[in-house]
């Protein structure tokens, strides 16, 4: 047995040997230099919920968006301070029977980063918004909801995240309230700062300017609100559909001789009875909103509704002539003498109901934006108003009789108010377009407008000494809309480039971009493949430093340590390269990772490589100078 002992040992040493020769084998043949990616851990846990358990048709009820943050991390508010932060957003879903509106953002609270306050949420965020169900409908509706945020914490920073939080909504008569934790906190209602920063294309049943403008005033609202839905309808008298006729309309309902007190008298049926129609018009669109905002929530709806605009505009640049139609005009002329009160209130109830091919757009815009504000109220009051405004001329004309040789008289000034209306028409056509467009896409049409109303709608005409105050008035307002015309151009030039590079890569200094300083005391790389044969050509270490657009800490680390005169000392030894990795799905992000064995994508991210191009030390979030400074000493 003792001679068996020592075969037994080289037997079994043996087996271990091609044991472990079989293992290298294997490994060999792994792909190590590949990366085991990683998903960033979930920070922010969000949910849709409806504060009842069923919701009535032709109701409005109330539901949230729900997130909630883990400790030590934030998010950005909806209204961040800085325009490069991604804010928090939420979207909707186009869905027939839903129409959402009324969101509501919490104001955020301020943390001190980078020497510079930044506005944020943390802890549990809701985020309320109503919903409107129109009819018909089934046992329930599925409404796409879709929340944006992009998550910090002291060192590093999250990818801008979008998720999907489909909201049921069962339908029925026997809803209970639910959700009560959530619907009773109390929540921050959106400021006037927070508004001015939401994106306006949240969703094309939004909150309407004009409610939130009252709600936000009080009296000075309504009072704001009503003056300019006047100021439009008094504008509209002088349209050319409208001018000409006033006199003849006068003569019809009250007759070429007339006392004062009986013009007035009838004038004022006149206007008050197609103010009624108006305002009823307005009354019936509020009611009925939900339908409206199903149907702006339809992209085909709402480019319908913009050609709509254009093909009346087309009309008052005299491409065509839109009319009331011969029969209809030749009818109402015959009239003569007026029919007494009765008569000048059928006659208001048919100019309302008849509008004509200038006055109806505008009419058809205004119903369409009230019918957004949920309240029949301003609904009515808002067109009541406008038809005051536009009726005011006939009052003045049908109680003095010798007040139409003091107007200015038809003529080429007429022509001028048609085109503006034209220029304002388009302007109304992108109004709609704006919750289907980019911003920037919206931003460029109104650019545009404007440039095209400063040419050609007197900015660019020659004054004489002896111009009148139409002249001048043409080219004060042409000269306003060359300037805000030109600011947005060069604005969007210069953000987003078109045809040139953004200026974010050629200035020197546009406060874009981590890497664009003017008082980086570094002197960067922002090649890769160049800084890398630079430093094995030169046999020197590498530093690398990775950043985003919306990376908050990206921007403290290069203010804060790299900025720092003992780094950038020790730096310079390095080959400095700045990489951006805007998103994590990019082909340059995918091809970084895989290049240096990145497990996971956060920001900021630095890398050490020594002088032989090894990964020496790598480095994630933000790094004080001094253990900046460590690392890079033990690199060579």
């Amino acid at each position: 047995m003792k001679s068996l002992r020592p075969a037994i040992w080289i037997a079994g040493i043996g087996s271990c040997l091609v044991a472990l020769t079989l293992v290298g084998v294997a490994l060999a043949q792994m792909d190590l230099s590949a990366p085991i990616t990683e998903a960033s851990p979930v920070v922010v846990k969000s949910r849709s919920v409806l504060s009842i358990s069923e919701a009535p048709i032709g109701g409005t009820v109330a539901a949230a968006v729900v997130a909630e943050i883990d400790s030590a991390w934030h998010i950005n508010s909806a209204a961040p301070y800085q325009e490069w932060l991604i804010p928090a957003q939420v979207r909707f879903g186009t869905i027939e029977g839903a129409s959402p509106h009324d969101v509501q953002y919490p104001a955020g609270h301020d943390v001190f980063l980078m020497d510079e306050t930044m506005s944020v949420y943390s802890g549990q965020v809701v985020i309320p918004f109503q919903l409107t169900i129109a009819p018909p409908v089934g046992d329930s509706i599925e409404l796409p909801v879709e929340f944006t945020f992009q998550a910090c914490d002291n060192k590093t920073c999250q990818p801008p995240e979008t998720v999907t939080l489909p909201l049921i909504i069962p339908i029925g008569s026997g809803g209970v309230a639910i959700n009560q934790d959530v619907f009773s906190a109390p929540t921050s209602s959106t400021t006037e700062e927070t508004n001015k920063h939401v994106p306006a294309d949240v969703t094309s049943g939004q909150e309407n300017d004009l409610q939130r403008l009252i709600e936000g005033y009080g009296f000075w609202g309504y009072f704001l609100a009503l003056g300019l839905a006047f100021f439009t309808g008094l504008l509209l008298s002088f349209s050319p559909c409208t001018y000409p006729m006033i006199p003849i309309t006068v003569s019809i309902f009250a007759g070429q001789d007339r006392s004062v007190g009986r013009g007035f008298v009838l004038s004022l049926f006149y206007v008050g009875s197609m103010a009624v129609i108006y305002g009823a018009m307005g009354l019936v669109v509020s009611l009925v909103g939900g339908v409206f905002g199903s149907w702006l929530a339809s992209p085909p709806v709402v480019i319908g509704i913009a050609v709509v605009f254009v093909v009346f505009a087309l009309s008052m640049f005299g491409l065509y002539e839109l009319q009331v139609p011969m029969a209809l005009r030749q009818r109402l002329g015959t009239r003569r003498g007026g029919g007494g009160v009765l008569g000048a209130m059928i006659l208001g109830v048919v100019a309302a109901l008849v509008v004509s091919p200038c006055v109806g757009p505008f009419v058809a815009g205004i119903l369409l934006y009230v019918a957004t504000s949920g309240s029949p109220v301003i609904g009515f009051l808002v067109l009541f108003v406008f038809a005051l405004g536009l009726g005011t001329l006939f009052v003045i004309i049908g109680t003095f009789s010798s007040a139409m040789k003091s107007m200015p008289h038809s003529g080429e000034w007429m022509e001028s108010v048609k085109k503006f209306f034209g220029f304002v028409l388009v302007l109304m056509a992108i109004y709609f377009l704006r919750t289907i467009l980019p911003e920037t896409m919206t931003a460029l049409l109104t650019s545009l407008l404007l440039l095209a109303f400063g040419v050609f709608g007197g900015g660019m005409d020659r004054l004489e000494m002896s111009s009148g105050f139409f002249p001048r008035l043409k080219k004060f307002l042409g000269l306003i809309a060359l300037v805000i015309g030109v600011y947005l151009m060069v604005a969007l030039l210069l953000s987003e480039g078109f045809i040139l590079s953004p200026s974010s890569r050629w200035l020197p200094s546009s406060g874009n971009s981590a890497s664009s300083s003017s008082t980086s005391l570094i002197a960067w790389n922002h090649d890769l493949s160049e800084g890398l044969q630079r430093a094995q050509a030169e046999h020197r270490p590498v530093l690398i430093d990775t950043w985003a657009t919306w990376c908050a800490n990206c921007r403290v680390l290069e203010k804060r340590t790299f900025g720092d005169p003992a780094v950038a000392a020790e730096a310079s030894r390095f080959v400095p390269i700045k990489v951006q990795l805007e998103t994590a799905d990019s082909e340059t992000s995918r091809d970084f990772m895989q290049r240096f064995s990145l497990r996971h994508y956060s920001l900021p991210t630095t890398l050490l490589l020594d002088s032989d191009g090894r990964v020496a030390k790598i480095l994630q979030g933000v790094v004080s100078s001094e253990e900046m400074i460590s690392h890079m000493q033990r690199v060579r």
